[in-house]
């Protein structure tokens, strides 16, 4: 039997694990494409942004995320609005997320999105949410 160690992926494995799904995924869903943003302040630093992919007429949105000290002035709205236009040029018919009840439910619900599933012990005393929103 081959050898082999299991270990804590750094970065550059867990983007190699994302590679080999996605090429993976290809063979099932040949049209897929990267969606992710990233939102740069002047002083060059990174403020937010998403990770989020396409596979044919379905959207998903891994991660959302802003700095705290740019919560609350829209910048949210703004990457998920963008992610929402560049997914549906390219085809995508809804956008699915999760979210946990100590992040933003109550965010994705005004931009939208319907719980379609929840897991109410998701970690701890917060709720684990599943989202989708029609394109």
């Amino acid at each position: 039997m081959e050898q082999f160690v299991i270990r804590p992926a750094d970065e550059g494995a867990g983007e190699a694990i994302h590679a080999g799904l996605r090429a993976y995924n290809r063979k099932f869903v040949p049209d897929t494409a990267d969606l992710s943003l990233v939102v740069i302040d002047q002083a060059r630093r990174i403020i937010g942004g998403c990770d989020a992919f396409r596979m044919g007429e379905l959207a998903m949105l891994d991660v959302l995320w802003v700095a705290e000290d740019h919560r609350g002035a829209g910048l949210g709205a703004c990457i998920l609005e963008q992610l929402e236009e560049n997914a549906a040029r390219q085809g995508a018919k809804r956008l699915e997320l999760n979210t946990f009840g100590f992040q933003a439910p109550r965010f994705y619900e005004k931009m939208g999105y319907h719980r379609f599933g929840a897991v109410e012990q998701g970690t701890g005393s917060y709720g684990h949410y599943f989202y989708v929103k029609e394109l």
